[in-house]
Parts: structure tokens; sequence; C-alpha cells
């Protein structure tokens, strides 16, 4: 078997967050995607020949592969070149690997250990599915006695009476390559796997191997990475491990991974799950709520307070800053009191701006999204939902209510 994962795209959706790094490189409890996928999936299953397909941004994920993976010798990286959809990048990597059977899996998911564990049971040629509350935003799959009759591309509302979708995993046949040399632009302008799986289903059975809902999640959105490491933490985090420095008047609650050469200072409560990686400063008198992620050399200072959020590698929070349901990017510095709000007065759920889209995020709690290498002056506020764009600055005292954009200043008025 030869596995190909899928590591092109721009990531458009999950900006800013990709305006620095591959959408791929989104980090799972302080590891990239990519690596996750290879870590589990060479460890459950042999491959013959690992092609990952490469484009926007592909030095970062070589780059990132060889420092995660120490026997990479079979991994080959295919350029796409142009970004033509997921059809020619499969077409690329069967064109490159030739005969054999091929696991196809879109490297911008989180799956569960329990999802790695069973891919063998997938059948070729067959698809991987899943149950979603918002079929219409997947590629929504008709399902006759464990076959796959028609995927229906983001069907409008009420147009495909199914609640399965098609979960970014493949296991195709050499032949099958067929059906993606005869692929035709879709109204995306891109050339689209799923047509092929509807055209060779019209000719043979393509088999389905159905996986729990919370054992996967697309990320594709920003928030949707707050909920991917929500679930890892569940799974991952069964239990207390500490093994930095600790001071004696720490509280610690619940299942919490501390890693090594990390500090917590006095008087800090810590309240799992949670998880705290290598390096990393927290207190005194801080406050670490559940589920929040730490990633190597982020520091939480005085008095401050993070819940349910992702403070990305080398980001500071100095002292008095709230930071709630948030994603904090790479070297962010953040001004003493600065806050990120994440509720709204009516408690409806928070919407985000989605490229040119107002989304409905359907989370009642959701704080800010701030790309890598931003920073805050003193009390600034950030209203729930909103996105700072990388290398962003905020004036000092400022109430931040709209998308800020990456390299902007953004002064009060």
């Amino acid at each position: 078997m030869k596995l190909v994962l899928l590591a092109g795209g721009k990531g458009e959706r999950l900006k800013p967050l990709t305006e620095t790094k591959q959408k791929t490189l989104m980090p799972i409890l302080n590891k990239p995607l990519i690596c996750r996928h290879l870590e589990k999936l060479i460890k459950n299953l042999n491959f013959d020949q690992i092609i990952i397909i490469i484009s926007y941004k592909k030095e970062q994920v070589i780059d990132t592969i060889n420092n995660c993976i120490e026997n990479n010798k079979n991994i080959t990286y295919v350029d796409q070149l142009e970004e033509k959809g997921t059809g020619h990048a499969i077409k690329l990597a069967m064109e490159y690997g030739g005969e054999g059977d091929y696991l196809i899996v879109y490297s911008d998911l989180y799956l569960s250990n329990n999802v790695y564990n069973n891919l063998i049971k997938l059948k070729s040629p067959g698809i991987v599915v899943t149950e979603s509350i918002n079929p219409v935003n997947y590629g929504v799959v008709k399902i006759d006695n464990e076959i796959v009759k028609e995927i229906k591309e983001k069907p409008k509302n009420n147009e495909y009476q199914s609640n399965m979708i098609f979960a970014g995993i493949i296991r195709f046949p050499y032949e099958a390559k067929k059906y993606l040399d005869n692929l035709r632009l879709s109204p995306r302008n891109e050339y689209e796997v799923t047509d092929a799986i509807n055209d060779m289903a019209r000719e043979f059975d393509v088999s389905v191997l159905k996986i729990p809902r919370n054992e996967w999640q697309d990320i594709g959105r920003p928030w949707e990475l707050l909920l991917a490491n929500r679930l890892a933490l569940e799974e991952e985090v069964k239990d207390k491990v500490i093994m930095g420095d600790v001071h004696e008047t720490v509280i610690i609650k619940g299942n919490v991974f501390i890693d090594k050469n990390t500090e917590i200072k006095p008087y800090t409560i810590i309240e799992g799950p949670a998880y705290i990686s290598g390096k990393v400063s927290i207190g005194p008198t801080s406050h670490i709520r559940p589920y929040t992620i730490l990633m190597d050399g982020s520091s939480v200072g005085y008095s401050v307070e993070v819940k349910g959020s992702i403070v990305m590698k080398h980001a500071k929070l100095p002292h008095f800053n709230y930071v709630g349901d948030s994603i904090v990017g790479e070297y962010v510095n953040l001004g003493a009191g600065t806050i990120t709000a994440n509720l709204r007065f009516d408690h409806k759920p928070i919407k985000m701006k989605v490229k040119q889209d107002v989304i409905d995020t359907d989370m009642e709690k959701l704080g800010s999204i701030i790309g890598d290498h931003a920073q805050t002056g003193i009390n600034v506020s950030i209203l729930p939902g909103k996105r700072i764009g990388s290398y962003a600055l905020i004036y000092p005292g400022c109430i931040v209510n709209r998308d800020v954009e990456s390299h902007e200043i953004f002064k009060c008025k």
C-alpha cells in the first residue's frame, strides 16, 4: 500500500493562522497535524511508499516533517505547482507512484487514535464517512447497504436527505486513475475527487467505513482548531503528569500534562484537562482553566487567566490579561490589561467572517483568533469572534469591534 497525504492547499478559510504557516502545520497538543498523521499511520499500517502533495509554503512542510519524522527516506514530495483541487492532487500522486493500492488522507483533519487503528478495515475502492449536524458544508454521501450511491458537494439545504459526509479519507486501486484522468473542472474551478468517486460508483461498488462523529474534526475554519484540540485533550490527557518545576503553593486539579523545563510560579491554579508544553512560564497568581493548551516557550504572567484557548509558541500574555476560547498565534505579545471577550450579551452563537461570508460558528463562547507576531497595547478589548491578522498592531485603549487585517495599524477613533 502507498500513503498519500494532501498538504498543498492555502487554507484561505483558516486565516489569519495560515498567513504565516501551511494549514497542515496547525498544532494538535503542540504537534503539527501532518506529523501526527505520519506518526499514527506509520505505526498502524505498513506502506511501501509515502507521497506528500505540496504547494503553498512547501518548504515549511518539508522542514517540519524532517524535524518530526526520523526515518523519512521513503517519503517523496510531489509539487502540485498549480492548486487545481483534490482530484488533480491525487492524480499527480498516482502518476508518480504507479501500480498499487493507495490510502489517501486529507492532512487538515483531526482523527482519533481509534480511527487510525481502524483504517485497515477500509476496503478498496472505499471512502470514510461520518455524521454531521451541518452536512451541507461538506460532500454529502448517499449510502445504500453500505455502498456509495452518490456524493453531492456542498448541496443546498434540503436538496440531499442525508447527514453522512465524506470524511476526507479514500482507498483507491491504481485502476481508479482513469476516473481522475477524465475529470472536468467543477463550478469551483477545481478538479474534485468526489466527481471521480461518483463516476466510479456508477460502475463498481465503492464501500464505506463509518467513523464516530466525535472522533473526527475537519479543520477548515479557525474555531475548528479549538474543537479538534479539545477532542485530543479528552482522549490523550487522561492523568496528571508533572515533569516541570512546580511551586509548592500551586494547585492542580484534574488531568494535566506539564512538560519538562516548565516553571509554574507561586499561587497559580491549573484546572484540567490542560496541556502545558516545554519551556513554558506561568504565574505568579495565574489561573489556567480547562481545555487550555500552552505551547513551547509561551509565557503566562502575573494575574493572567486563560480558558479554553490555544497559546502558540513564544506568545506572551504578560500581566492582567484574560484570554478565553481564543487562539493566540506565535510570538504574539498582549499588552497589560488586554482581554478577549468571548460571550455575547444575548448569549446567541457567535459569528465570524470567513473569506467573504459571515458564518454562524454554533459556539456560544468564542473569543479572538490572533495571527502570528501581532501585538496589542495596554487595556485593549477585543470583541467576540474577531480576527486579528499577523503582524497587526493594536493601539492602547482600543476596543476592537471588527476584523483587523495583516500588518494593519489599528488606532482608536
